[in-house]
């Protein structure tokens, strides 16, 4: 995780909602493929476990650094 993916990883932790915006989205899974070595994959939005492992994933590296 790089140090623009850190601080911006840091302030959207720091965001309590339900539900996630569309910038928010594309950011996880940049970030995500980023992080873990893989081409970037925008899950469907109607698989919110999908994007809730990847948002898990990504606090486990977060909380490394």
């Amino acid at each position: 995780m790089n140090t623009d993916d850190f601080l911006w990883w840091a302030k959207f932790r720091e965001v309590k909602r339900p539900y996630l915006e569309n910038d928010e989205y594309r950011m996880i899974a940049e970030i995500h493929a980023r992080v873990k070595g893989h081409p970037v994959d925008y899950p469907c939005k109607c698989n919110p476990k999908r994007i809730q492992n990847m948002i898990d994933d990504l606090n486990l590296e977060y909380e490394k650094l």
